[in-house]
């Protein structure tokens, strides 16, 4: 795809999601968002904040380089899945956020009472998500991680992006280009941290979805993940077929009517989607009930 239909599929994607939210919040909150990302645009801050409306999380990021545009329209993180997190989350469950950036879905997972395992490999990504903890007074239910997630283990180096929550890493050729981050495995790492069991596992690392799954697969094997949600990409999708024959469900979160989609054919996951703002792929085991 040139970069000219990426931008046509881009503007049709944004505005999708902002009717949406026109729709979800009402046209006046919208107006009051585009109000504040034009008046950010105008000031350029360097460090800005939103409240969110429903939870009143303060979500803090450096701008523009850490700006997620949709939350300060909405003032609300318009996720549907993070709608499982109650349900399924609370005091005594565990929960692993891998590419937490800067820390909304950790909010959310940790908001219930679970003891979160944030893995943050970005410096500056790190530093306001802790940042986020702090102010949500929420420390006592996160560990944060400064290392990476992949399919092996190794150093790795760090493509830095101009927005933060797209850097993404990789396992260095040579020594000479280490950024001095560890990437480890998930189903190696989860043995050293003593988790027994991931009640909900959250994976969006910029494209390094696949590599993360990889890393992980005996984790799925041994069915030690409840609920697994993937940033889609096609990359990740042929992985994630292959864990129904080990008891797991393949589907997409409806917030609507908070109700799990079960998707029996991979060519089938775009036709099924719910809404424009489900973002994720899910993966449940079959004795988790929603």
């Amino acid at each position: 795809m040139n970069l000219v239909a990426r931008k046509i599929v881009w503007a049709r994607t944004a505005l999708k999601r902002v009717l949406w939210g026109a729709r979800e919040f009402g046209a006046l909150r919208i107006a009051r968002g585009f109000a504040h990302l034009f008046w950010l645009g105008l000031r350029r801050p360097g460090r800005a904040e939103v409240t969110t409306t429903s939870s009143g999380f303060r979500i803090a990021f450096a701008y523009p380089a850490q700006l997620m545009p949709l939350l300060v329209v909405f003032e609300e993180l318009p996720d549907p899945e993070l709608g499982i997190l109650p349900l399924v989350l609370g005091p005594g469950r565990v929960a692993v956020d891998v590419g937490a950036s800067i820390g909304t879905w950790t909010l959310c997972a940790a908001d219930t009472g679970a003891m979160v395992h944030a893995f943050e490999p970005d410096s500056e990504n790190l530093s306001t998500l802790n940042e986020n903890v702090l102010a949500n007074r929420l420390a006592s239910n996160v560990i944060t991680h400064d290392l990476a997630l992949g399919a092996s283990e190794g150093w790795t180096t760090v493509s830095e992006a101009g927005r933060r929550y797209l850097t993404n890493v990789r396992l260095a050729s040579s020594p000479l280009e280490t950024s001095e981050k560890r990437m480890y495995r998930l189903d190696e790492l989860v043995l050293r941290l003593g988790v027994t069991r991931i009640d909900v596992l959250k994976v969006n690392t910029a494209g390094c979805e696949a590599d993360v799954l990889t890393g992980c697969q005996d984790l799925f094997r041994r069915q030690m993940v409840g609920i697994a949600m993937f940033l889609d990409g096609l990359a990740v999708r042929p992985l994630l077929a292959e864990l129904r024959g080990l008891s797991y469900e393949l589907g997409f979160y409806d917030g609507k009517t908070r109700a799990f989609i079960t998707v029996d054919n991979n060519l089938l996951l775009d036709d099924l989607r719910p809404g424009p703002m489900n973002r994720y792929i899910l993966v449940k085991h079959s004795s988790v009930v929603i």
